[in-house]
């Protein structure tokens, strides 16, 4: 009996190399795909948490001064801020959040020195910060981040305050 051999066409060899290229070329589609879903989707948090974060920053720091009179809008130097004051061991102190130079900034001072808008520390990258009383008491913020999202919170202080002009 002879041996039987089973001759080789060049198809299955091109049939296997196009097969392997198939799967090669799919992965490699899979990970594109997944590489640009995943830059969109940490695009989308970094702007979720810059706006939301700036404006969570503004509420709470409302809501540590809210003492009667003790909440305005200010400038410091010509941009438009809001400016927090206490009273630290018998000596006055301003606290003003602005936005400067793409920046949501703080700065704290004490009342007697004089404010300059390059002295406050940055806080978080934004495009613009607004801040305006509205009627019955509350203030309109609203913050950009740089894609030009923006969000906007109403915020209460339960003591009375200044009316800004």
């Amino acid at each position: 009996m002879k041996p039987h051999f089973v001759k080789k066409h060049p198809a299955d060899f091109l049939f296997s190399l196009a097969l392997f290229f198939l799967f090669t070329g799919l992965g490699i589609l899979l990970i594109l795909t997944g590489a640009r879903v995943y830059r969109h989707c940490a695009s989308q948090l970094e702007g979720n948490y810059t706006i939301r974060t700036g404006l969570a920053y503004v509420t709470e720091k409302i809501r540590q001064s809210d003492e009667a009179g003790c909440i305005r809008l200010a400038q410091i130097g010509s941009i438009p801020a809001l400016l927090l004051s206490r009273e630290i061991k018998g000596e006055m102190y301003f606290t003003y959040i602005y936005e400067d130079d793409g920046y949501l900034k703080e700065l704290f001072i004490s009342a007697d020195a004089q404010a300059s808008p390059d002295m406050g520390t940055a806080l978080l990258e934004i495009s613009d910060f607004e801040i305006e009383p509205v009627e019955g008491g509350f203030f309109r913020c609203t913050v950009s981040d740089l894609y030009g999202r923006l969000a906007t919170s109403l915020i209460h202080p339960q003591s009375p305050q200044e009316e800004n002009p």
